[in-house]
């Protein structure tokens, strides 16, 4: 039977001390929520089968919040609300979770990448837990009951991180009787009498706690940029819809050809978007093979394309494209064209696209009407640690 794992995410804190009205796991990082960024890498986990789920406990209220921001996100995903204290928010994720195993990670530390929950995941066992741990590079002073620095030796001792990775059940168990002001959840693990192995951190998988953290955060989320293109074209016949930019031109005899609607300046952009961001092109992923396509709004490919890029953590910062038909004349058409397709892309995407309509000047099958032609260039971003380049 294969062994299950849920990424559990804890963002249900209210970060005092980062001085601000906002819980600190809403706070912006790259315009995303700190607490969003474990979803962008649990899509990923569980696109590589490493985890089949990803619960998120939220202080009580944002429940409705934080399903909306989920909405793009493929993998299969839970919202519940926190606790009063940490072990009590814990506990609540462990309940609305199904895996054998779960990866309990902190909200507030957006840094998180698949090669630390991979390293966490392989040392999974039911007798032990599992923690990653960093080496102290800095020398270590206790503070006596005078005030008084004293040196105290760093040997042996290893800065904490999440996720941390326990047979659900037994850290219920555990929680359930030592959770109690513990400051994670290898405390309760080890005061139940569990064992726990260490598993090499990630120096970039910072917490933030101070408001000085987030502004070193921002400093590192400095974005990366890829360029995609698009290209796309449609014979005319008679008997079909003449439908371009998801908008239906009326009152011309010829339609454009295809499996599904044909709407060739919305299969480039769709190209476009899977180009800049590596997933492929878009007869792979909606083939024309597939009966379900048959006469298929365009549109629903673009949403489509649009969410599965999103969740991967990339955003279109801009889209231009140009459409090649030498009757109708669609000059008219291009505002609604771009309102159509803006409409398939996500709320913040919005706004960011340029379309221009030309002739085909007498020239080719575009010049005698024969055949449409679109092309579409598109620049996504994400942050560099996200995108999987160098800071």
């Amino acid at each position: 039977m294969t062994t299950t794992f849920s990424l559990v995410v804890v963002a249900a804190g209210q970060g005092s001390r980062m001085g601000e009205a906002t819980a600190k796991q809403f706070l912006l990082l790259g315009g995303r929520p700190l607490w969003l960024w474990s979803a962008v890498i649990a899509q990923r986990l569980f696109a590589a089968g490493a985890i089949h789920e990803g619960v998120f406990v939220v202080p009580a209220g944002c429940e409705a919040e934080a399903e909306a921001a989920l909405r793009p996100f493929s993998f299969p995903w839970t919202v519940t609300a926190g606790g009063a204290e940490r072990s009590r928010s814990v506990l609540q994720g462990l309940r609305a979770a199904t895996g054998d195993f779960v990866l309990v990670h902190d909200g507030a530390r957006p840094f998180l990448t698949e090669a630390l929950c991979r390293r966490v995941v392989a040392a999974a066992s039911e007798e032990r837990g599992v923690v990653p741990l960093l080496p102290l590079s800095d020398a270590l002073k206790r503070i006596d009951e005078a005030g008084e620095p004293t040196p105290c030796p760093r040997e042996g001792v290893g800065l904490t991180q999440t996720p941390q990775c326990f047979h659900r059940l037994e850290l219920e168990k555990a929680l359930s009787t030592f959770g109690a002001g513990v400051k994670d959840e290898a405390e309760a693990w080890h005061a139940a009498g569990g064992k726990l192995t260490a598993v090499e951190g990630d120096r970039c998988n910072m917490k933030i706690t101070w408001p000085e953290d987030l502004t070193f955060a921002r400093s590192l989320a400095q974005k990366s940029f890829r360029t995609g293109m698009g290209y796309d074209v449609h014979p005319l016949v008679p008997g079909r819809k003449l439908l371009l930019g998801g908008v239906l031109i009326p009152g011309f005899p010829l339609g454009v050809l295809g499996h599904s609607d044909g709407d060739a300046m919305v299969h480039a952009l769709c190209d476009a978007l899977l180009g800049a961001s590596g997933l492929g092109d878009i007869g792979t992923l909606y083939p024309a093979s597939c009966p379900g396509h048959k006469d298929r709004d365009s549109l629903f490919f673009l949403e489509d394309t649009a969410r599965s890029v999103q969740a991967l953590g990339w955003t279109m910062e801009w889209a231009d494209g140009v459409l090649i038909a030498q009757e109708p004349r669609l000059a008219p058409y291009v505002s609604v064209m771009l309102s159509a397709m803006d409409g398939a892309l996500p709320p913040s995407w919005r706004g960011k696209m340029n379309l221009k309509v030309k002739s085909g000047e007498g020239e080719g099958n575009v010049g005698q009407c024969c055949s449409v032609v679109s092309h579409m260039v598109v620049t996504l971003s994400a942050p560099a640690w996200l995108s999987g380049e160098d800071f």
